[in-house]
């Protein structure tokens, strides 16, 4: 009798983390994880490490990690330890217990290092049999079948990872990445909203949360105001913030376009053009409103320059994954694993 294989997807995001598996599982949560602050709030809350959302619910209760920020794993024997918390309890979602064998391909940033990777890869060793770490923008690549000469532009929270991608697993010097993302972005949200209104009292999920609502650029202007609702010196108020916005979300257009022009004038010249035309915008900076055409205009002096932006930035890294676990021969492994490409 056969064995019965559970493969898995996982993006391993900045922000949020996304598994799919190949029986149906699917399972968003945010990159963040929670330890009591004290033995009260060890017997209040009855857990040793709480996860995502279920941690910033009890925040006050909890000293709050975010192991992944800025791309790359904080270099802590804490912060290690926290990584291989948050992989195990992910991949724990999709019932590995369930299967005779289970397969992962797990996306990290573009930028982790060797030692970022052999950290993911000895996390994710005590809950599957096989896996393979490659960069998000590539796994973006495998997932809508763009593997012919593409440039991927990854917005996430903490990193902007912008890569070229030829028909085999990039190599590092196919690959840039910029900390101008979505935390950047909140930042400057924060800082323009205190400059226009003195005395605002705005917090970094505020500022977040107006982000996803009403992010957008000058190539796609809203056709009414942007009034949001918080404190000046503890006094409520509702006020426009659309200047605020527009200034935020364009503040990483520059370093963007920095990066990909670097890119594209470096590959092979017999292939600038594929590159030009073939450019993909994707990760959670994609919901941006008019970015993707912006990011064309900008980029008008190269010559005919296409942008993509996808459908789905949430789950298609881990969907791309799950697509390579199923495609790849499990003999090909060993040499990809841990490959420092």
């Amino acid at each position: 009798m056969a064995d019965k294989v559970l493969y898995i997807g996982v993006d391993l995001g900045t922000f949020r983390s996304v598994m799919v598996s190949s029986e149906n599982h699917e399972q968003e949560e945010l990159t963040v994880i929670g330890t009591p602050k004290d033995h009260i709030a060890r017997n209040f809350l009855k857990r040793d490490v709480l996860f995502g959302e279920d941690a910033l619910k009890n925040r006050l209760a909890l000293d709050l990690f975010r192991p992944l920020e800025h791309g790359v794993i904080k270099d802590s024997q804490k912060d290690r330890e926290f990584i291989a918390h948050f992989i195990t309890h992910l991949i724990g979602l999709s019932d590995p217990e369930d299967y005779d064998r289970v397969v992962a391909v797990i996306g990290a940033p573009a930028e982790a290092s060797y030692v970022d990777k052999t950290y993911i890869f000895d996390a994710a060793a005590g809950t599957v049999n096989a896996c393979m770490i490659i960069s998000e923008p590539f796994a973006v690549a495998y997932a809508l079948d763009m593997l012919e000469h593409t440039l991927v532009i990854d917005i996430g929270a903490g990193t902007a990872d912008i890569c070229r991608v030829y028909g085999t697993i990039p190599e590092p010097i196919d690959q840039v990445h910029s900390q101008y993302a979505g935390d950047y972005i909140d930042n400057q949200i924060i800082e323009q909203v205190q400059i226009k209104y003195s005395g605002a009292q705005v917090t970094k999920d505020m500022a977040r949360r107006w982000k996803e609502e009403h992010s957008f650029t000058g190539a796609s202007q809203p056709d009414d105001p942007v009034m949001v609702d918080f404190s000046i010196e503890g006094k409520a108020m509702t006020l426009d913030i659309t200047e605020c916005i527009q200034f935020a979300c364009e503040s990483i257009i520059d370093p963007l376009v920095e990066h990909i022009k670097g890119l594209v004038a470096s590959s092979n010249p017999e292939y600038h053009d594929s590159f030009r035309k073939n450019m993909v915008l994707a990760g959670g900076g994609s919901g941006i409103r008019g970015l993707g055409a912006l990011i064309e205009e900008r980029l008008s002096d190269l010559g005919d320059v296409n942008v993509h932006v996808v459908d789905d930035p949430v789950r298609l890294g881990a969907m791309g994954g799950l697509r390579l676990s199923m495609e790849v021969p499990e003999d090909m492994w060993k040499n990809l694993t841990l490959a420092s490409r």
